[in-house]
């Protein structure tokens, strides 16, 4: 996880977000719900000011019913 408080980087891979809200436009990120799970991994510091970016959602939730289909 990244230390620096870069808001266009994915605090979970470092990644780039795509979030456009500094934009003055709306982003994908104000309609995406991103899990407990996922927030609960990102640095106090960064919580309210780096997106977690839709890969890494995407990636989550494909775990989270990959998961619950071998069970």
């Amino acid at each position: 996880m990244t230390d620096k408080n870069d808001d266009s980087i994915c605090p979970l891979c470092q990644k780039n977000n795509r979030c456009d809200v500094k934009a003055g436009s709306g982003c994908w990120c104000m309609n995406t719900p991103v899990p407990e799970a996922l927030l609960a991994k990102v640095p106090a510091h960064l919580k309210g000011v780096s997106c977690v970016c839709n890969v890494c959602i995407a990636s989550y939730q494909l775990q989270q019913r990959l998961k619950t289909s071998v069970e």
